[in-house]
């Protein structure tokens, strides 16, 4: 059986709010929250995914993206594809409706 797992404590809007503030650390975050760094680091990738990047080293760090959703290029050119097939779709629409006859305009 394993160990029970951590529970963190920080609000999603209190780590935004800290990144606001100023220089964040993992060591801090997780201090905070009473648990290890590595649990902190994978609380964090599961909360904020895309948006969250660490960097290693004396600059290091993390940052958070203020873009609540991140799109890879498949997604946008899926996407793309989408609205252009529904514009198509309205224009042909349009059409079909421009072309009947008014039996009383003749």
């Amino acid at each position: 059986m394993g160990r029970p797992k951590s529970t963190i404590v920080l609000t999603n809007s209190s780590i935004e709010e800290a990144f606001a503030n100023g220089r964040v650390t993992l060591a801090m975050l997780a201090t905070a929250a009473g648990v290890s760094v590595p649990t902190m680091r994978k609380h964090l990738h599961e909360t904020f995914g895309d948006r969250i990047t660490f960097t290693r080293g004396r600059t290091g760090g993390m940052t958070l993206s203020s873009r609540k959703f991140l799109h890879t290029v498949t997604e946008s050119r899926e996407a793309h594809e989408q609205t252009v097939l529904a514009q198509q779709s309205a224009v042909a629409t349009t059409q079909e409706s421009d072309m009947v006859l008014d039996p009383i305009a003749g």
